[in-house]
């Protein structure tokens, strides 16, 4: 299992303790706000990571690791553009290799370069509940710092948090948080599983998973419980 997948699973393993220890105390998703962040960080290797929030074109910073997110914050409200007001609504993934020359955020992107001396973003919405999204947003200050695998680590990481937090929003979360947590880490060794019996990257493995579960209408994680029991898809490669 390449060396990025493997620390992945060991960093979801320490969120899933993290989110046990929380709920077992008794302290509301707010608390497994700084702990998403800093795993997220650590995840895909950034410098910098926060969780954001836009309503009627307003930001809420909810958690960041450092001071320098709420301030990309404040710039894209400041000019009215930026990647989270893009992405949020439409549970997009957005990924900025750099800041200082990418066209679809001017303003937002020279004065993050310039100011913060920040380069590239990786981005993933959170649909957390039915009326509400959080944007994670993870920042490095060298260019070209993220890659395609990196965004699917990244969808990995934010789908294990997702779940986490849409079980805290209950009161029966204690057993949703289990069920979400096992889940996602069945789906983690199946997407391994896929990689090395079908020699392919984590992000195609993540798209032949996709596309199996769309193309038969069976959820992922009955995909990956196949994988788990067969050792591969049922249906061969295409060509």
């Amino acid at each position: 299992m390449p060396r990025e997948l493997d620390e992945t699973w060991r960093l979801l393993d320490d969120f899933a303790e993290a989110a046990r220890l929380l709920q077992r105390q008794g302290d509301s998703a707010a608390e497994l706000l700084p702990v998403i962040c800093e795993l997220a960080r650590k995840v895909v290797g950034g410098d910098h990571a926060s969780l954001t929030t836009v309503r009627a074109g307003r930001f809420t910073t909810l958690a960041a690791t450092s001071d320098l997110p709420s301030g990309a914050d404040q710039i894209q409200h400041d000019t009215n553009q930026g990647p989270c007001l893009d992405a949020i609504g439409t549970t997009d993934a957005i990924r900025v290799d750099d800041l200082s020359t990418d066209a679809r955020w001017p303003a937002f992107g020279q004065l993050t370069s310039t100011r913060l001396g920040m380069h590239s973003l990786l981005l993933h919405v959170l649909p957390v509940a039915d009326d509400a999204a959080v944007a994670v947003s993870v920042y490095a200050a060298r260019s070209q710092a993220f890659s395609p695998e990196h965004e699917t680590l990244l969808g990995i990481f934010g789908a294990t948090a997702t779940a986490t937090l849409r079980a805290a929003r209950h009161d029966d979360r204690a057993q949703q948080l289990e069920r979400a947590l096992h889940t996602s880490r069945r789906i983690g060794v199946a997407l391994g599983i896929l990689m090395t019996i079908r020699h392919v990257t984590l992000d195609e493995a993540w798209t032949l998973l996709s596309k199996e579960s769309q193309d038969t209408n069976v959820k992922l994680s009955k995909l990956a419980e196949q994988v788990l029991e067969t050792g591969d898809l049922r249906r061969p490669l295409a060509g």
